[in-house]
């Protein structure tokens, strides 16, 4: 949807994947997929700066403007809203993924927009790992999103945030959004595994080298944060593109998504991590998660890194950490597991900073994460000792 666009069109969560086994392979009729994404926000550090307090929502606290012109071009608003520029809305991934109520999207104030900007990052990253998860089961073997970096800090279809640090707020070479660090963990790794509904899942191999090495499915409860490991099993695949081995899983295909979350790890036979796939079976609106103490306390490693040091008393989904300071952090948006871990920050490099010191007192005065629980009703606010 573009600003202006009435009445606001919903889609299909394709949650979760609705996989059908097939053969793969570039012996195959296939696809190559350009271009595909999702609109989404900014992080709120890159976003704020840009409006005055007062402006702090996806609505900005005002009366919408009046926009003319076809949905699929050129739309000419009149009025003095300014997010009505800010290119396309959130509105409608949001009330998907978490269902939020219109009243919360009219939100204004800090904690108002740090929620709308998470639940849009997080909902408009599950719509593109849907539709790559979907892909990948298929005989596609082009995939390019648009886009890689946003040209300003913006709603806009990019993976990266705006990557000019002369500008308040905005890192060098661009913040990374959730979706990015998927692509990373999973939905672009060479060798990568998915399930859907009624347990049918998928291996695939798109390196060109064999890959051997295993796969475990596993299952964390929310309630009593245990993970119990549904499926083991070893991997042997042929050099690809497209190689892929189909299976079923009872024990997938039996688990309740609002009850826990499955995970599927694969390994090389070093046991190195070449893939984490979070996989959901429901949104996140309808995780029965428990009230959680989430803490980040900013340390430094023996090599003088700074990191994250999170704790949780229950299961953390979408955890998500962010700083003022030029870098990334190793890994983000994931499932944190009580009674927690530590993140390491990767500092852009050559160093925007004048020493260690210097880099660490701005990582540690302005980190902060966030999860699907820390906007429900009722949960303690997230804390930073």
């Amino acid at each position: 949807a573009k600003n202006g666009d009435t009445p606001m069109l919903l889609f299909p969560a394709n949650i979760p994947l609705n996989l059908t086994a097939g053969t793969i392979g570039p012996a195959q009729q296939n696809v190559f997929v350009s271009e595909f994404g999702s609109v989404s926000m900014s992080s709120f550090e890159s976003m704020a700066p840009t409006l005055a307090a007062k402006h702090w929502g996806l609505h900005a606290g005002q009366p919408w403007d009046t926009c003319e012109g076809v949905s699929s071009g050129e739309r000419t608003c009149t009025g003095d809203n300014v997010m009505a520029q800010r290119n396309y809305p959130c509105d409608n991934v949001i009330v998907v993924y978490f269902g939020s109520a219109l009243a919360g999207l009219n939100g204004t104030g800090e904690v108002a927009f740090k929620r709308q900007l998470y639940q849009c990052l997080i909902s408009s990253a599950l719509v593109v790992k849907q539709a790559i998860e979907t892909r990948r089961a298929q005989n596609v073997f082009g995939l390019i999103v648009w886009q890689f970096g946003e040209i300003w800090p913006t709603g806009g279809w990019g993976s990266v945030e705006y990557g000019n640090p002369n500008f308040p707020g905005q890192v060098l070479g661009g913040r990374w959004k959730p979706l990015q660090y998927w692509y990373k963990s999973s939905l672009y790794a060479d060798a990568f595994a998915s399930c859907g509904a009624g347990g049918q899942c998928f291996l695939r191999n798109d390196a060109p080298a064999p890959f051997q090495g295993s796969l475990t499915l596993q299952l964390t409860d929310f309630a009593s944060s245990a993970v119990q490991v549904l499926e083991q099993k070893n991997i042997s695949l042929p050099a690809g593109a497209g190689a892929a081995e189909w299976f079923s899983s009872a024990k997938v295909g039996q688990h309740d998504g609002t009850k826990g979350i499955l995970e599927a790890v694969v390994r090389d036979q070093r046991g190195g991590v070449v893939s984490w796939n979070v996989v959901p079976f429901v949104t996140p609106e309808k995780m029965e998660l428990e009230e959680n103490s989430l803490t980040v306390n900013p340390v430094v490693l023996a090599d003088g890194t700074p990191a994250a040091n999170l704790t949780c008393t229950k299961v953390a989904m979408f955890v998500t950490l962010t700083t003022l300071a030029h870098g990334r952090f190793e890994d983000n948006a994931f499932v944190l597991h009580p009674p927690g871990r530590v993140v390491q920050f990767v500092p852009v490099k050559p160093g925007m900073y004048k020493g260690q010191e210097e880099l660490y007192r701005e990582f540690a005065t302005s980190l902060r994460v966030e999860d699907v629980m820390t906007y429900r009703p009722g949960q303690p606010v997230v804390r930073m000792v």
